[in-house]
């Protein structure tokens, strides 16, 4: 899918155009600014992504176990840089 890119002027200026699009199903719109940029999606996929991050959510152990894998990785990889 394709973001439509909007300047953070014209969505102020026509920000009830802009949102109306979003909500009509053209896809969320990256507004870009000077300090920054930001995305507007429309109500019902806001809830989707957030379901679906709460879904992807760990648990400590799980998170444990994630930083146990990074370090035997980390380690691994420097001993055959190290032999290279």
């Amino acid at each position: 899918m394709t973001i439509q890119r909007v300047p953070s002027n014209d969505a102020q200026n026509e920000f009830q155009f802009v949102m109306d699009q979003v909500c009509s199903g053209l896809g969320p719109v990256l507004i870009t600014g000077m300090k920054g940029n930001a995305v507007l999606v429309c109500e019902e996929e806001w809830r989707r992504l957030h379901a679906a991050l709460k879904d992807l959510e760990l648990t400590d152990e799980q998170k444990s176990t994630l930083d146990q894998l990074e370090r035997i990785v980390k380690t691994h990889a420097g001993e055959a840089h190290a032999r290279d």
